[in-house]
This record gives C-alpha cells, sequence and structure tokens, in this order.
C-alpha cells in the first residue's frame, strides 16, 4: 500500500505541476505588464515635469545640463521600447518567453529612469559667458604707432603690482578700438579668462553698466537696488581667477565699490582698463598711475588707412594731390580718416573738391556728426567760463606752435580772469587752465613753453567762436578775397587772420564791438591804413606780428582800452606813439628791430610785462624810463640791449643803468645779459626773483629749449663768485652754466656749502683748475646735487674724478645724464662704490678724453662681488668717441674666467687666420663683459675705440643684455675685423638703425659662431632693421655668409666707398675667393638671389669702383619691389644699372641719380623686352626725378624707343649735365607723353637734339607739355634741333628760359610761327632751320628769360612789341661783344626786377 500510495502521490505531482507552473506564470507576467505600464506612466509624468523645465530655462536663454539631456534621451528609448512590447504582447494570444523577459528588464530601467529623474536639483544654467575678445576687432589696423602702445599696455596688464591702467586721447583716436584689442590680445595669450567691457559715459547709469558687466560675465541679478546689485556682482567677479574689466569713455571719479567691482588688494584676480578724454580723469579721479596716450596717427599711417578706405582711384595724378588735402585735414583721427574716406570712395575730382571746401569750414552739418558731436560734448563738459575761454582763444592762433607767454599775454589784455590783478596771478591761474587742457586731450603738451593744438580741435574751437561769440577767424594760408559785409563787422568781437593771404585792408574797421585783432603777416606789400583803428575803440589785444610797420597808424590813439600791443617781428620806425596808450599792461616788441626805446614809454605806468627780446640793435635805453614802469613784473631782454649805463659814473649818461631795476617793486621776471660782470650794482639781485636767465660775461648764447624757469650762466672772476646776490641766485639756480671758474678746485664744497639743492643742469666748461666736481674728503660732507638731472663737463683740464670719496646717500639721486668731453686727466666715470648714482642713469657720453679707460673703476682695496654685475635697467643711450686708452666699460671684468677657458674657433675668412687658427694667442678685451649689464640700452654709439671686439665671441648671457638695442653706430674703430658673431646677432631683434662707417680693417659684419654651428647664415636677420650704412670699409668683402638673408623692414641701404665689397652675401663655397678676391668680373654682382630686401626704399651705392653690376639677373621674387629712390655714383665699372630682365620690378622708383659712373653707355636698357608681345599691358614707372651727370660714355638714357611696353608718363623733372657722348635725351614715345613734367635743364652734354627721331609717328608730331614751368639749355655746342622732324610743340605754362652757349639751335624767330621743326622750305625751295618755340605762344607767360646775343640783337630792333614781355621778372643777357652796352633792350621789360649780366665787357 505505502507503494501504491507513493506512486498515486507521484501521478498527481506529475499531472498538476504544469498546471500550477502555467498559473504561476500567467500571475507573474501580468504583474510585470501591469509594473511596466504603471511605471511608463509614472516615468511620463516625470519627464512631463523636466521637459516644462527645460523648456522655461530655454527660453532663458540658459544652457541645458548635459544629465538632463541624457536622461531625456534615455527616457525617450525606453518609451520606444515599451510601447513596442505592448503592441507585441496585445498580438500575441500566448505568453512569450522572450517578451516576458525584455518586459523585466524594461520595467528595471524605466524605475531607474524615474529614480533618477527625480534627484534633479535644477534642469539647466547660465551660460558661461566670456565676455569680449572671442572675436577679432573689425577694422583694427596693425599700425606701428599703435602696436607700441598695445605692447605696452599688455605689459602693464601682466605686472602683479598693477591693477589699474589707463588709455587717454582726444575723441575719435581710437582708445575703445585699441581696448577692445587689448581684450582679444589677452584672452588668445590667455592672460585672462574673462573680459567684459562696460560703458561709463559722461553721465554715468550705475545699474547700466552694472547690466554690461553681469552680462559679461553670464549671469543675471535678482536683487533690484544698486547696493545690493553692487554685492551681487563683487561676489561673482571675485569668483574669477583671472577677470579684466574695461569701463570705456570715463569723465570723472567712478565709485568702483558702488559699481561692485573689485580694485586694489581687494582682489588680485580681477584688473581694470580704463579709457578717457581727461588725464586727470584717471590720474586724479581713479588714481590710476599706470598711463598710455593714445595719439594721433602720424601721417604715413595715417595716408596709408586713408588709402585703403579710399581705394586705387586717390592714385590718379589729378585726384591725387586732393586727396592729400582732404586725407590732411582729418589729421591723423581714425575716425575722420574711415568715414571721410569712405564716404568718398570711388567719387569724382568735384566730389574730394567739395570735401575738402566743408573740412575747411568744420560745419557741424559738413563733418561726421559722431565727431563733432564728440566734441561738442567734450566742449560743454569744461568747467567755467575761464577754460572755454582759453579753449576758444587758442583757436584763433596757429595751432601747431601756441606759446604759453603768448597766451599769457593775451589773456591778460583781454581781462579773462576775474578777479586777478597781478600778472603773477594769470600766469598761475593761466598755467592749471592750460594743464586741465591738456589733460582733457584739447591741447596737446609741448616742450619749451609751447603747446598745440589738433587741427581737428582748431577748426572746431574756431566755428564754436565763431557761432557763440561772432569772431572772424581763417586758418593759416586762406586767401581772403574779401572782407565780411558791414553788419557782420559791426557784431563783430574779434578777428583773427593768422598768416593769410589778405590783398589789403580797409581804410577803417569799423567794428565797435571789437575786443581782439590778430593779424600774423609778413607781406611788405600789405600796408596799413592810417585811419584802420578808428572803429575799433572798444579794442582790448591787438597782434600785429610780422606786419611792417615803418611809421604807427595814427588810429593807435584812438585805442584807450588796449591792454595787450604786440608788434613782433614789425621792422619799426619810431613808436613813440604807444606812450599814449596808458592802459597798456603788456607791450611786445620782440625782434622788431629798434634802435631805441623813447621816453614816451614810461608814461605807460600801469605796465606789467615789456617784452624786448631779439632787438641786439637796441642801443639806447634813456635814463629813468625802466623805472617809471613801477608796475612791472615781467622783464624779457634776451639777446637785446647790452649798453648799460654805470650809475655815478657818468651824471649825463644816455643809457640806462642796472641800478633802474632795483626800484621795481614788483618784478618777478627778468631776462638779461650783463656782459661786464664789473657793472653789477650792490644788492642787484632780488628775492622776489621767480623766474630768470641770466648771462654774465662775455660769450654766452640764448637758449631758447628751456626745461627750467631760473636759469643762470656765469663767465665771472673769483670776487664775484662770492656777491651776495650771485650766491643768493645760485642757491635758487636749476640750470647752471659756469665757465672758466678760477680758484676753483672742488665745485660743490667751494662754490655752495650747502650742495646745490635746487640744481637739476649743471653744464661746466674751461676751467684750468677744477680737480673734482664733488669731494667727499671735506669736513662736514652734505648732501651734494640732490635734484640734479643732468651733468656737462667739458674741457676740464684738470679734472681728476667726479666724485672723489664715498659722497652721501643722496647724492646724485636724480641724476639721469652725463656728458663728458675733452677732460685728459679722468680715468674712469665713477668707481663701483658709487652704484646707486649708475643704476638710475638714462644717457651717458663720454668723448674725447685721452687716458679715460673704463666707465666705472674698482677702488684698489675693495670687495665688490665677484660674481654681482650691476645691472643698468634705466640706460637708454651710450656714446662712446675719441678714447685712446679705453678698454672695457669695467675694469672689472670676468678676464680671469676667460682665460682659462680655451678660445673657441672662429670662423672667419683666411685673411683672418691668425684669429681662427692660433690659439695660443691672448685673448683680445672685449669692450662688454659680465661686469655690467644693459638689458635696456637703446642708442649706442662707437667712435674711434682702439678695441678689438665689442661682443664675446660666444656672449651667452651677454647677448640677452641687448635685446633692446635699435641703434649702433661704429666709426673709425680700426681694430674691428667683424662686428657680430651669429650667436650675438640673432639676440639684436629691435635694432633699425646700423651704421657701420671707417673700420678700415672690417672684412665681415657676421660671422657664424663656430665649427659646430650651422655653417651659414639662413633666414630672418635683424628682423626689425631699417637702416643700414656702410661707409668707407676698404676690407669689406660681404656682409655675411648665407644662403637667403631677410630684412623685411629694411627702408634704407647706403653702400659707400667698399671697394672689396663684389657681393652683399656669399655662401661658404666662394670663401677662399672671397679671401683673395679672386672674383671673375661676371661675379662681380652685389644683390642676387640670396638677399631678400622686400621694403626697401632708399638705396644709394656710391664708390664701387670694381663692382660690374648691381643686380644679378635673377633674384629675390620681391625684393627691391618697392625702391623709391637709387643714387648710383663712382661705379667705372659698371656697364648697366638695371638688370634688362627685370626693369619692371622698378616700376614703383620716384627718384633716380647716376653719376661718375665711366663704363656706363645706357641707363634704361629696354632691348630685352623688345621681344615681348604689343599685347602686353604697358607698366607705368612711377619715377618723377631723374638725374644723370658726369656720365663720360653715356650714349642714351633708353637705347629703344619703349612705346608699347613702358611709360614714363610722372617724370616731373629731368636734369643731364656733363655727358659729352649723349646724342639725344628722350625716345619719341616718351617724350610725347610728359604730362607731368615740369622742369628739363641739360648742361655740357653732346646732344643734337631733345627728342630723337622716330619713323613711326609720321609727319609732324606734336609735342604738349602742359606743366613744364623750366626750360633750361646750357653749353650745348651740338644742339641744333628740338626734334630733328617736323613738329609742334606746346608749352602753356613755361615760365623760365635759360639759354647759354647754345649757338646752333635757334630759340626765336617771329617770321616762323605757323611751323616748328628742325628744317622746312622757304618759298625758293631752301631749307630754312627751325626755331625751338613759338615766340608769340611762349613769352607772354615768361617771369625768366635768359637771351644770346642773336635773340637780343632782335628784340633790339624792335621785332617783337612789348606788351609781350610784361611777366618779365628776371633778365639775363649773355656773350656780348660790343663795347657799348645794348640800353636801348631795357625800355622792352618795363616789370624787369632783377638783370644779370655775362660774358661782356662794356664800358
Amino acid at each position: 500500500m505505502e507503494i501504491v500510495g507513493s506512486m498515486a502521490s507521484t501521478v498527481v505531482e506529475l499531472l498538476f505541476d504544469p498546471i500550477r507552473r502555467s498559473v504561476t506564470r500567467v500571475f507573474y507576467y501580468s504583474r510585470n505588464v501591469k509594473s511596466l505600464e504603471t511605471h511608463m506612466e509614472e516615468l511620463s509624468d516625470i519627464k512631463t515635469r523636466v521637459q516644462r523645465s527645460v523648456e522655461e530655462a530655454k527660453n532663458k536663454t540658459e544652457e541645458i545640463e548635459d544629465d538632463v539631456v541624457k536622461w531625456l534621451d534615455d527616457v525617450d528609448v525606453i518609451k520606444e521600447e515599451a510601447d513596442r512590447i505592448f503592441s507585441e504582447a496585445q498580438k500575441l494570444n500566448e505568453i512569450n518567453l522572450m517578451l516576458e523577459e525584455e518586459i523585466e528588464s524594461t520595467d528595471e530601467e524605466a524605475v531607474k529612469m524615474i529614480s533618477l529623474g527625480g534627484k534633479f536639483e535644477r534642469v539647466s544654467y547660465l551660460p558661461a559667458r566670456r565676455g569680449i575678445g572671442d572675436r577679432s576687432v573689425k577694422d583694427y589696423d596693425a599700425f606701428e604707432s599703435r602696436r607700441h602702445v598695445l605692447d605696452e599696455i599688455l605689459e602693464a596688464l601682466k605686472d602683479n603690482d598693477v591693477n589699474l591702467v589707463g588709455v587717454w586721447g582726444m575723441a575719435g583716436v581710437g582708445k575703445t578700438t585699441i581696448v577692445k584689442k587689448v581684450a582679444e590680445q589677452v584672452k588668445a595669450n590667455r592672460i585672462f579668462d574673462v573680459v567684459v567691457l562696460a560703458v561709463v559715459s559722461k553721465t554715468p547709469n550705475l545699474k547700466t553698466i552694472q547690466g554690461e558687466i553681469a552680462d559679461g560675465l553670464g549671469f543675471k541679478f535678482e536683487a533690484e537696488t544698486i547696493r545690493g546689485r553692487a554685492e551681487r556682482l563683487h561676489e561673482r567677479l571675485e569668483r574669477e581667477t583671472k577677470v579684466l574689466v574695461i569701463l570705456d569713455d570715463i569723465w570723472e571719479r567712478l565709485q568702483l565699490d558702488d559699481v561692485g567691482i573689485p580694485s586694489g588688494s581687494d582682489n588680485r584676480g580681477c584688473k581694470i582698463l580704463m579709457t578717457s578724454r581727461d588725464r586727470n580723469a584717471l590720474y586724479r579721479g581713479m588714481d590710476t598711475k599706470k598711463l598710455f596716450h593714445l595719439k594721433d596717427l602720424p601721417w604715413n599711417e595715417a595716408w596709408s588707412l586713408f588709402k585703403n578706405k579710399a581705394g586705387d582711384d586717390i592714385e590718379n595724378p589729378d585726384l591725387k594731390p586732393v586727396a592729400v588735402e582732404v586725407a590732411k585735414r582729418c589729421a591723423g583721427l581714425p575716425i575722420l580718416l574711415v568715414t571721410v574716406a569712405s564716404a568718398l570712395k570711388d567719387g569724382d575730382l568735384s566730389e574730394w573738391k567739395d570735401a575738402l571746401e566743408r573740412l575747411k569750414r568744420f560745419d557741424k552739418e559738413d563733418i561726421d556728426s559722431r565727431v563733432y558731436s564728440a566734441l561738442e560734448l567734450s566742449y560743454t563738459s569744461l568747467k567755467g567760463e575761464e577754460i572755454k575761454s582759453v579753449f576758444l582763444l587758442c583757436g584763433q592762433l596757429i595751432p601747431h606752435r601756441i606759446l604759453i607767454l603768448d597766451l599769457l599775454k593775451y589773456t591778460v589784455g583781454l581781462g579773462l580772469f576775474k578777479r586777478i590783478s597781478t600778472l603773477e596771478e594769470a600766469r598761475h591761474r593761466l598755467n592749471k587752465l592750460v594743464n586741465d587742457l591738456v589733460a582733457c586731450c584739447l591741447l596737446e603738451g609741448g616742450a619749451d613753453g609751447m603747446v598745440k593744438m589738433h587741427d581737428v580741435l582748431h577748426c572746431f574751437a574756431a566755428s564754436v567762436a565763431s557761432r557763440d561769440h561772432r569772431a572772424f577767424i581763417l586758418s593759416s594760408d586762406t586767401v581772403l578775397r574779401e572782407w565780411p559785409a558791414k553788419d557782420m563787422l559791426e557784431q563783430c568781437s574779434a578777428i583773427s587772420l593768422p598768416d593769410c593771404k589778405i590783398s589789403g585792408l580797409p581804410e577803417v574797421l569799423n567794428c565797435p564791438k571789437m575786443e581782439s585783432f590778430i593779424l600774423y603777416n609778413g607781406d611788405p606789400s600789405l600796408k596799413i591804413p592810417d585811419c584802420l583803428f578808428k572803429g575799433t575803440k572798444t579794442l582790448q589785444l591787438m597782434d600785429m606780428t610780422r606786419v611792417q610797420l615803418p611809421t604807427l597808424p595814427s588810429s593807435l590813439q584812438f585805442l584807450e582800452k588796449l591792454q595787450t600791443l604786440c608788434l613782433d617781428g614789425c621792422g619799426l620806425g619810431d613808436i613813440a606813439l604807444i606812450g599814449e596808450l596808458k592802459m597798456l599792461k603788456v607791450l611786445s616788441l620782440m625782434g622788431s628791430n629798434i634802435d631805441r626805446l623813447p621816453r614816451e614809454i614810461g608814461q605807460l605806468t600801469r605796465l606789467q610785462l615789456l617784452d624786448l627780446k631779439d632787438n641786439p640793435t637796441l642801443e639806447i635805453i634813456p635814463p629813468n624810463v625802466l623805472s617809471c614802469l613801477t608796475q612791472l613784473e615781467d622783464l624779457y631782454m634776451e639777446n637785446s640791449f647790452l649798453q648799460w649805463g654805470v650809475e655815478g659814473l657818468d651824471d649825463r649818461r644816455n643809457n640806462a643803468s642796472l641800478a633802474e631795476l632795483k626800484y621795481l617793486p614788483y618784478l618777478s621776471t627778468l631776462y638779461l645779459h650783463i656782459t661786464d660782470p664789473m657793472i653789477l650794482p650792490k644788492d642787484f639781485f632780488s628775492k622776489k626773483l621767480e623766474r630768470f636767465h641770466i648771462l654774465i660775461g662775455e660769450g654766452w648764447d640764448w637758449s631758447r629749449k628751456r626745461e627750467t624757469s631760473t636759469i643762470m650762466k656765469l663767465k665771472i672772476g673769483a670776487s664775484i663768485q662770492s656777491e651776495e646776490g650771485i650766491q643768493l641766485l645760485l642757491k635758487r639756480t636749476e640750470d647752471l652754466h659756469l665757465d672758466g671758474l678760477q680758484g676753483v678746485k672742488s665745485v660743490s664744497y667751494e662754490l655752495d656749502g650747502q650742495g646745490f639743492p635746487s640744481l637739476k643742469h649743471l653744464h661746466i666748461q674751461n676751467s684750468l683748475e677744477i680737480r673734482y666736481i664733488v669731494d667727499s674728503t671735506m669736513l662736514s660732507p652734505v648732501v651734494d646735487f640732490p635734484f640734479l638731472v643732468s651733468l656737462s663737463l667739458d674741457n676740464l683740464n684738470e679734472l681728476e674724478k667726479i666724485c672723489n670719496g664715498q659722497p652721501m646717500a643722496e647724492s646724485f639721486s636724480k641724476l639721469r645724464i652725463l656728458k663728458v668731453k675733452s677732460c685728459p686727466m679722468l680715468k674712469n666715470l665713477f668707481s663701483l662704490h658709487m652704484e646707486r648714482v649708475l643704476l638710475q642713469m638714462e644717457e651717458i657720453s663720454i668723448i674725447d678724453c685721452e687716458i679715460m679707460e673704463v666707465i666705472v673703476a674698482e677702488e684698489s682695496g675693495g670687495e665688490a662681488d665677484e660674481d654681482e654685475a650691476i645691472k643698468l635697467t634705466q640706460l637708454r643711450t651710450l656714446t662712446l668717441e675719441y678714447l685712446p686708452q679705453f678698454t672695457s666699460v669695467s675694469s672689472k671684468s670676468n678676464a680671469a674666467s676667460i682665460s682659462q677657458t680655451r678660445p673657441e674657433l672662429l670662423i672667419t675668412d683666411v685673411r683672418s687666420n691668425e684669429i681662427a687658427s692660433d690659439t695660443g694667442l691672448r685673448t683680445p678685451m672685449t669692450l662688454f663683459n659680465k661686469k655690467i649689464e644693459f638689458p635696456n640700452l637703446e642708442d649706442l654709439k662707437l667712435s674711434s675705440i682702439e678695441v678689438e671686439k665689442i661682443w664675446q665671441d660666444q656672449p651667452g648671457e651677454l647677448s640677452f643684455w641687448f635685446v633692446r638695442l635699435t641703434s649702433l653706430i661704429v666709426e673709425g674703430c680700426r681694430n674691428l675685423k667683424y662686428l657680430f658673431t651669429t650667436s650675438m646677432v640673432e639676440s639684436l631683434a629691435q635694432l633699425k638703425r646700423l651704421e657701420l662707417c671707417y673700420c678700415v680693417s672690417m672684412e665681415e659684419i657676421i660671422i657664424k659662431k663656430g665649427l659646430g654651428e650651422e655653417e651659414n647664415v639662413r633666414g630672418m636677420l635683424l628682423p626689425k632693421l631699417e637702416f643700414l650704412k656702410l661707409n668707407g670699409l676698404p676690407n669689406l668683402t660681404r656682409f655675411c655668409t648665407g644662403h637667403l638673408i631677410q630684412c623685411c623692414f629694411l627702408q634704407e641701404l647706403w653702400i659707400e666707398d667698399c671697394p672689396a665689397l663684389k657681393t652683399f652675401i656669399s655662401n661658404s663655397l666662394s670663401t677662399d675667393a672671397v679671401a683673395n678676391n679672386q672674383f671673375e668680373e661676371t661675379n662681380s654682382t652685389l644683390f642676387d638671389e640670396k638677399v631678400a630686401f622686400s621694403n626697401i626704399e632708399i638705396l644709394r651705392i656710391l664708390g664701387m669702383d670694381n663692382l660690374n653690376m648691381i643686380w644679378h639677373t635673377e633674384f629675390h621674387s620681391d625684393s627691391f619691389c618697392k625702391l623709391k629712390a637709387l643714387w648710383v655714383e663712382k661705379g667705372n665699372k659698371l656697364l648697366n644699372i638695371f638688370p634688362p630682365n627685370m626693369l619692371r620690378r622698378f616700376q614703383n622708383l620716384e627718384r633716380l641719380a647716376v653719376g661718375h659712373c665711366a663704363s656706363l653707355e645706357e641707363v634704361f636698357d629696354l632691348r630685352s623686352l623688345m621681344n615681348e608681345k604689343e599685347s602686353h599691358v604697358v607698366t607705368v614707372f612711377k619715377l618723377k626725378n631723374m638725374y644723370v651727370g658726369n656720365l663720360q660714355k653715356l650714349k642714351k638714357v633708353w637705347n629703344t624707343n619703349p612705346h608699347g611696353i613702358l611709360s614714363f608718363q610722372n617724370l616731373h623733372l629731368v636734369k643731364a649735365w656733363n655727358c659729352p657722348s649723349l646724342k639725344s635725351l628722350f625716345p619719341a614715345s616718351i617724350a610725347l607723353c610728359l604730362p607731368q613734367l615740369e622742369e628739363l635743364t641739360l648742361c655740357s652734354c653732346g646732344v643734337e637734339e631733345i627728342v630723337a627721331e622716330e619713323e613711326r609717328l609720321g609727319e609732324a608730331p606734336k609735342f604738349v607739355f602742359p606743366k613744364t614751368s623750366s626750360f633750361i639749355l646750357w653749353v650745348l655746342p651740338k644742339l641744333k634741333s628740338f626734334y630733328p622732324g617736323r613738329h609742334t610743340s606746346e608749352w602753356p605754362v613755361l615760365k623760365k628760359i635759360g639759354f647759354r652757349l647754345c649757338d646752333e639751335v635757334l630759340v626765336f624767330d617771329p617770321e616762323l610761327q605757323s611751323t616748328q621743326g628742325a628744317c622746312t622750305q622757304d618759298q625758293l625751295g631752301i631749307q630754312v632751320q627751325q626755331p625751338l618755340f613759338s615766340f608769340e605762344k611762349v613769352i607772354p607767360n615768361l617771369e625768366e628769360l635768359s637771351l644770346n646775343v642773336k635773340d637780343a640783337a632782335k628784340v633790339c630792333q624792335g621785332q617783337f612789341s612789348a606788351d609781350l614781355f610784361h611777366r618779365l621778372r628776371v633778365l639775363e643777357l649773355q656773350c656780348f661783344d660790343s663795347a657799348e652796352f645794348p640800353f636801348g633792350i631795357l625800355h622792352r621789360f618795363q616789370n624787369m626786377e632783377k638783370l644779370v649780366v655775362t660774358g661782356g665787357l662794356f664800358k
């Protein structure tokens, strides 16, 4: 039974287990499907919410997080999979095992996505805006002037100690453009991660500024208040590691904290770059110490920009002169240059001329609105009427030279400064206002008491003065055709006509409201009517500089309110009438050639300024005239009166004495020369003198360069030196010149016991006793020369040391310039313990010091650090000349270490084999060693120095000490065999000027370093070199050895008197040949394919007698294409000038001079071009001026007619002289097309005709010379005709004809006016010689004429009407053999001003 039961149980299990499993599978399958449906619904809801957030973020231009994007993509994939599963499940009526697994897997993925979707805190983020700088700046032109400023700004931004950088300049100069370029550069170079820009403007809106910065940073403000936004912005900027904030157009102080910009030590990661028109807004307002002045473009850059925008049409000969004037009127302002040029592009000549006139007027409607509105804003922003008045006054003067002293004279006369009564107060106020105008770029600072005004600003100021103050102003050189209408003159407040062309003045100027009359005019024909000023009784200022006034107009007496009268350079006679102008405060008579000052001047008791400078003819100033001028504050007598009387010695003296000046209680400015120190009154010099320029003693010159306001030049004896007044001024003098000091051995100690505390410039010359400038061994040492900037020592025969002993620490603490000349006992400038002084030096010049050995010497027993080098970081200029004992810049050279090192083999040519092979020779002392470094040296001049090497052959670190060198001049250094090694020249990347002259041993300029190096120089050499001069180098065989040398910036090359130089660059294969002077004639070519001078414009080749060819028939593709000027002289073996097949390469040549080339037969060889097809485009040469002279074998300038190939239509001037083999000058095709020719001169040549005959022309060609004004033919004994065939010629503007010793040619013939030619036939068939000119067509325009005996005879015989000569001003008569002068000829020339008679003997 148990068995049966067991079997029954098994059977039941086997029967029901499949059923159970089937039911279970159905259950789980249904549950999984339900689960998937539920999870997919939940996932869909989550996706919808996330998708809404994404759409909202996108609407805000926010970026979607990457994981959100991926999640959405994954959800879409799961949904597609679930939909497929549900679709398949509906199709199947039974459970599918594979489908069941897919359901479970998809459900798991859905659950995972649900979990991830619920964890998103945010789905988006604000884009990381990178501000500006990611895109290149549009229309930025990388001019050299801008590149320099750009580089300096970048360097400042890299400086960790600099947080604030400012760029200032006038409106329209390109400040915004350059800071955007800075942004581009700092982003590209990864100096900053983020650059943002905000415009501040005249009326700053803090919210707008904050918003622009926030936009650049890529975030939005939640706070609404300015303070809240500032805090948020501050936090955001602090998170940036390196951020540059650019604040454009700042007008006044902007509180950075109020904006939210970190500054100072607050955050080193944030730097600020600002722009402004006002320097003070940056320097004072924003406390910015690192400032860069962006000026207008120099002319060459301005013209380049203008041409680029205007197109090629402006090169048209008719259009170009007008275009140049238009470009000049844009005055270097990029905004004007671009807008004007773009507007006129493709315009015709009338449009250009109209634009020029509108630019001259500078009306608001006629100028670019952005420029005018910017200038208007700058002007209206000036604070106060006084500064506006000074600005407008400058607009009435010549803009490029406005003297501060002139402004002072004018402002005092016009009473522009209220509540000011003294000249001293006016001066201080004016200086302050001028400085403010300079700071806000409405004036440009200048030297020597002068400022300038930008042309555009000058036009603007003049237009405002005319608009707002009814001033009548014309710019210089303007032609005044007619005076304004009566009603305008009646309302006129000012007339300014500086250097205008004026035909005449009205008899009476009826200007009842006029306060200012400025008339600079040097025209001697301009007359001043006697009653001119009757209608100008309100006049306060009059300046008639250079107007010739031998007699003053009597109407001056009506000017009762006149306070300033300037009659400078007027050639005055009697000026007693000026004494009637009782209100005068300023009287200026500079350079007016007066010989006496009338007594009536003493009546001007209100006079505050009297300027008598540059009147060397002034010999009489009556006694007691100057002493009556009791209000006088300024007296200028430089280069003027010297005949001072001596009070007390002669009661009947004719002249004022110096003692009279002691009675002028307000005198504070005195310019005076006292030739005799013995007439100095006791206590003459007063403590009240604030400004003085006083010369005492003979031989002094007046210097126009004034860097200081207190100058003394003394040539006096020991007794005068100690005079109390002299000592008083010495202590206050800033610029002191001492000549012939006697009894002084130590300058500082003996002349001023306090060490000259105020002195800035000291010049000492011609002393036989001075041993020291400072002697610190004396008792009670003081600080010597604490503010001295420059020291000049000349011809001090006993000077042993500048400093004896060690001076006190602050001595010479400001010294920048030191010049020493002709001091035969001086061995060095300083000892090492003066290192502190050396560190600040900017310029050192040592000339003609016989025993000078070094600049810096180590004192015996010194303990200077062996390895410690002195770094002269400030030195920019070093000049060493005529120093026969000079060995090195420092006596502490590294000679010991050098001597321990075997000299490296140096490769030169075989003539230098003693250097190359004899390593046992001593190592030559080099000029520069490792003891003194010159990291910023820019200009170096060495002349007649006996050193054998300037630099070490393997300079190592030394080469990096000259990386800023821009100019190197080496002259007369007879021991130098080469200048550089390749390792040294590689460091001279900034060198722009290189001159080598009279170094008689120089064989090669650059030699290679050694055997282990590349044998030849190749590639870029001296990449910034602009000027190269090689002169007087008799042993120079080559510049260097190489395969290809590129000097891409070289513009000017001079090679003179280098007879051994037959090729500029040679390769190593020709070394021996070069060394042994073994050149075949065919190889004697200066330039070949190894030379790449792509930008050279000027080339001079003189004294190269062994040279066969200048250029090889093949040379580098872009070399010499830009050549503009070529001089070739003394090349006696030269066979041609230009390679025939490369002639078109030189089409940009504008000036050509060829002379003293004994073998030269032709200048332009055209034969190889004649095979070219006629259809070839004609090459137009730009040649303007051509000179050929002293060419004994020259047969033709052009050896064949270039018709259809080359054109020389731009020729302006042609001169040929002393060419006896030259038979004709021009081929016919060239003579037929010379529309620009202005001057033609032929002298001492074998010329038979000017133009060579050509059969192709047929009969009677017509030669027209529309611009030729001068035609000179001298000593042409073979000349017979202008053109040998029948022809006509026209010379419509010919003004000068000169003929001398041209006896075979007929110049004029009144009987032959209808035809011209070498010969025609008369009615009898006899050949008759034709004249050069049609007489009646040429003569009426002539101003200068030279006649020989035959043509003069015709004039005497009356064959010409007298009115033909009405314009003639100069007449030359020559070769008269008659004993009687033909006076009868003179009445023919009624307007003649000059008569020249040559070659005649008369009674």
